[in-house]
């Protein structure tokens, strides 16, 4: 099942303003993203009773990741209640993620 949602730059704010949520900061061109895109969707199958899952090209809404300071694609960032709580750049694995996730979830609930 997919659970998660493609974002653009109007959808943003509504997105991440309530609960906790998930977004995967990528780009169509960036092999590394392409290479995550999977493990992104298994980590949401995982913890979307957790938070909600979503994606944004930086390409087509720049003005998003410029806004919190996404440097490089692909980046993980978790929010809660509108506000970014962490940034994770780089590729990693479906553990890694999921430790960090519910390790920074943990102080919110």
């Amino acid at each position: 099942m997919n659970h998660v949602v493609d974002l653009k730059a109007e959808q943003f704010a509504r997105f991440v303003a309530k609960g906790s949520s998930v977004v995967l900061f990528s780009a169509s061109w960036c092999k590394p993203c392409k290479e995550m895109k999977p493990v992104f969707h298994d980590l949401a199958d995982k913890l979307h009773s957790r938070a909600a899952f979503g994606r944004i090209d930086v390409a087509v809404s720049p003005t998003i990741s410029q806004m919190y300071g996404i440097r490089s694609v692909p980046s993980l960032a978790i929010f809660h209640e509108g506000r970014l709580r962490l940034v994770l750049a780089g590729s990693r694995s479906v553990a890694a993620l999921k430790k960090a996730i519910l390790a920074d979830l943990k102080d919110v609930l």
